[in-house]
C-alpha cells in the first residue's frame, strides 16, 4: 500500500501561476507572476500541477523529473510556504534596496512648448533653479551617496523643460560624476527633454560626465505631432526635433517617448518610417515607446478620460509593438507595470527650488512636498504616508499583485482623489500583458 506522502512533503500549485493556452495546440503556457518563470507544458501535465495538494504519485515516471524543476521556479511550493508571507518580505526588500538611488531633478518649471495636455497645465511657477539651490542640490546628493551607498546613482534632468536652463544640469553632472568616480559608484545620467534646443555640443559635453541617453517626445509624424505639440506662438516643433535628432545620432542612444489617442495613431507609423529613413538604427534608438495620454491631477477623470493603462483598448498596445519591430526597433516588452517608483524609499524628485516629492507626476502642487534638501533628515508626514501605503495588502488575492503593485499612485490620485488607493491594471494584465507572454512563447 503507497501513501500519498507525509505532510512535510506536501506540495501544491503556486496562487500566482497563469495557464494561458497555445494557439493552434494542446500545450499551455504556465507563467509565474512572482517568480516571471515560463514554461510550455501539455495538458496532462498542467492538469496534475493545477493539483491540491500536488499529488507526486500521479506523475509518470518521465514527468516526476520535472517536478524538482518546477519547484525550483515556483510553480509548485512546499505546502507548508505561505505565500502571502513571501510575497510579503519581496516588496519589503524593493521598497527598501538601496542598491541604486534614483533622483529626478526640475532644472525649472519653465516650458518653451503649448502642449495639448501638459500634465503641468495648472502649475503657475516658472521657477528656475538658482545656482545656490544647485550647490545645495550637489551637497544633498553627496550626503546621500554617503549614507545610501548605492552602486547605481541614476540621475535624471527634466522640467518643465530641463533644456531651458542648461547650468545646472552641467554643474550638478561635473560635480556629481566626480563623486561617484571617488566613490566607484556607476552613474547614469539621462535627460527628458522635448528636443527642440537639442545641441551635439551639449550632448558631447554630458556624456564625458556620464549622460547615457536622451528621451524625447514624437507623438506621431509631423501632422498629429504638430497639432499636440506645438511652440507658444501655435506653430509646430516636429520638423526642428527631427533636425535636432539627426544632429546627435550616434552620440547616445535616443529613447523615443511618444503619447497616443485616437487622432495620433494614423500618424505613428508615417513616423517610424521617417526614422528608418533618416537612417536611424535600433543602435541609434535604443526604445520606443508609446503611452497614452493620461489626464492630469489638474483635471478630473471621467470615463472617457484615461487614468491607468487598463482603460486603453488592448489592441492597441499590440498593434504598437508590431509596427515598431516591424520596423526594426525596439520596444518595451516587460509585462510588469509595478510597483510604482512613490512607494520605494531611494527614490526622490527636487524640484528647482529644493522641494522633494516622491514622483515627478506630482511636482508643484504643495500637497505633495515631501521635505526639502535644507533638512534632509525631516521628510514629512506625506512621505511617512507613501511610504507606509503597502497597497498590495489591500490586493491581497490578486495573481497579478506582483505586476502591478497597486497601480501609479499619479493614476489612483486621479481616479478617487487619494493616491492611498489602490490603482487596479489587472485589466491591462489580463489582456495585454499575458498576451506579450505568449507570444513571446512563440
Amino acid at each position: 500500500m503507497y501513501y500519498i506522502t507525509q505532510k512535510k512533503d506536501l506540495m501544491k500549485p503556486s496562487k500566482f501561476n497563469m495557464f494561458i493556452p497555445l494557439q493552434d495546440s494542446d500545450e499551455f503556457l504556465i507563467f509565474n507572476t512572482f517568480t516571471d518563470s515560463r514554461v510550455v507544458v501539455e495538458r496532462k501535465l498542467k492538469e496534475k500541477i493545477e493539483m491540491s495538494p500536488v499529488n507526486e504519485f500521479l506523475f509518470g515516471k518521465d514527468e516526476r523529473t520535472y517536478l524538482k524543476e518546477l519547484l525550483e521556479l515556483g510553480f509548485i511550493v512546499n505546502d507548508d510556504v505561505d505565500e502571502d508571507l513571501e510575497l510579503e518580505y519581496w516588496f519589503q526588500k524593493l521598497k527598501f534596496d538601496s542598491s541604486t538611488l534614483d533622483i529626478t531633478i526640475l532644472t525649472t518649471y519653465a516650458c518653451n512648448l503649448r502642449c495639448t495636455y501638459c500634465y503641468e497645465d495648472e502649475i503657475v511657477s516658472t521657477c528656475s533653479m538658482k545656482i545656490d539651490v544647485c550647490r545645495k542640490a550637489i551637497l544633498w546628493i553627496i550626503r546621500k551617496l554617503e549614507y545610501v551607498r548605492p552602486r547605481t546613482l541614476r540621475l535624471t534632468f527634466f522640467g518643465g523643460e530641463p533644456l531651458l536652463n542648461i547650468a545646472p544640469i552641467k554643474m550638478i553632472s561635473e560635480e556629481i560624476h566626480s563623486a561617484c568616480s571617488r566613490r566607484k559608484i556607476d552613474l547614469d545620467i539621462r535627460i527628458v527633454t522635448n528636443g527642440v534646443l537639442l545641441t551635439e555640443d551639449l550632448i558631447k559635453t554630458l556624456k564625458e560626465f556620464g549622460l547615457k541617453g536622451i528621451k524625447v517626445t514624437l507623438d506621431g509624424d509631423k501632422n498629429t505631432h504638430d497639432s499636440k505639440r506645438l511652440y507658444k506662438d501655435g506653430s509646430g516643433t516636429f520638423d526642428t526635433i527631427m533636425k535636432n535628432l539627426i544632429n546627435i545620432k550616434g552620440i547616445v542612444p535616443i529613447t523615443i517617448g511618444g503619447n497616443f489617442d485616437d487622432s495620433v495613431k494614423p500618424g505613428i507609423p508615417p513616423l517610424l518610417d521617417r526614422l528608418r529613413d533618416s537612417g536611424f538604427t535600433n543602435k541609434d534608438i535604443e526604445l520606443i515607446r508609446f503611452k497614452p495620454i493620461f489626464a492630469t491631477i489638474g483635471n478630473s477623470c471621467p470615463e472617457n478620460n484615461v487614468c491607468t493603462f487598463s482603460r486603453v483598448s488592448p489592441s492597441d498596445f499590440m498593434w504598437l509593438k508590431e509596427e515598431i519591430e516591424k520596423r526594426g526597433f525596439a520596444t518595451s516588452t516587460e509585462t510588469a507595470i509595478g510597483p510604482c517608483e512613490a512607494v520605494r524609499e531611494y527614490s526622490y524628485v527636487i524640484d528647482p527650488g529644493g522641494n522633494l516629492f516622491k514622483c515627478a507626476g506630482f511636482v508643484g502642487r504643495q500637497e505633495f512636498i515631501i521635505g526639502n534638501i535644507d533638512d534632509e533628515r525631516n521628510l514629512n508626514h506625506t512621505n511617512t504616508r507613501f511610504m507606509t501605503a503597502d497597497l498590495w495588502r489591500d490586493c491581497k488575492g490578486c495573481s497579478y499583485i506582483p505586476m502591478c503593485g497597486g497601480g501609479c499612485r499619479v493614476g489612483a490620485h486621479l481616479l478617487f482623489k487619494n493616491f492611498l488607493n489602490p490603482a487596479c491594471e489587472a485589466e491591462y494584465i489580463n489582456k495585454v500583458s499575458l498576451e506579450l507572454v505568449r507570444s513571446e512563447a512563440g
